[in-house]
């Protein structure tokens, strides 16, 4: 069986490649950058912006060659801060172009959705194509799962993918809500129940 582990700054370059693959003919992403080029150029670039501030927020899961990704935002780190969103928006411009304006939306109602409640958010979880179906990705979920599991709290997501729910029920997550962009992808929002610890 594949392992996972946690993943440093300095494994970014391969994390940012990896996520770019498994989300190349992603609903959401396919939404943001609609010209399927176009996204295959810009996606990694966007993903390395990202993970500026992963690392630093909770913890980033993969599996010893990087086949596979999880990035997990602890408690309070879901949403991100003023100071954050001035800090990055530059940036995210400058690789996404007018298709920011499209991420900032779905962004926005990504957020709207986010549980009050403390929780360990799993960002993003990808595995490069090539290796799907092979066990990479659920060993990259369960890592951030037993972290989760470490401080007794729910673990929450969404995904723009209605074949990834199935995936999910099997880790305990359940469908919690879903919600539409307008003229744009539907989204599940998914929740596992903190384990109680002794």
């Amino acid at each position: 069986m594949p392992q996972a582990r946690l993943l440093q700054p300095t494994d970014n370059l391969e994390i940012a490649e990896t996520l770019a693959r498994a989300f190349q003919n992603e609903s959401g992403w396919s939404y943001v950058i609609p010209d399927p080029k176009l996204r295959a150029r810009r996606l990694a670039g966007a993903f390395h912006l990202f993970l500026r501030d992963e690392h630093r927020k909770g913890a980033v899961y993969g599996t010893d060659g990087v086949e596979a990704v999880t990035l997990w935002r602890g408690p309070g780190q879901a949403r991100d801060s003023m100071f954050d969103t001035a800090r990055m928006i530059i940036p995210f411009v400058q690789r996404l172009r007018f298709s920011i304006l499209r991420g900032l939306e779905v962004a926005n109602l990504i957020e709207k959705h986010l549980p009050t409640e403390p929780f360990w958010y799993l960002h993003y979880a990808g595995c490069d194509p090539a290796f799907q179906g092979k066990g990479f990705g659920g060993a990259a979920i369960q890592a951030g799962l037993e972290r989760a599991d470490q401080d007794g709290l729910p673990a929450y997501l969404e995904t723009a993918d209605e074949h990834n729910i199935a995936l999910y029920q099997r880790f305990g997550f359940a469908v919690k809500h879903s919600w539409q962009v307008p003229e744009g992808p539907q989204f599940w929002g998914m929740q596992r129940p903190g384990k109680t610890r002794h």
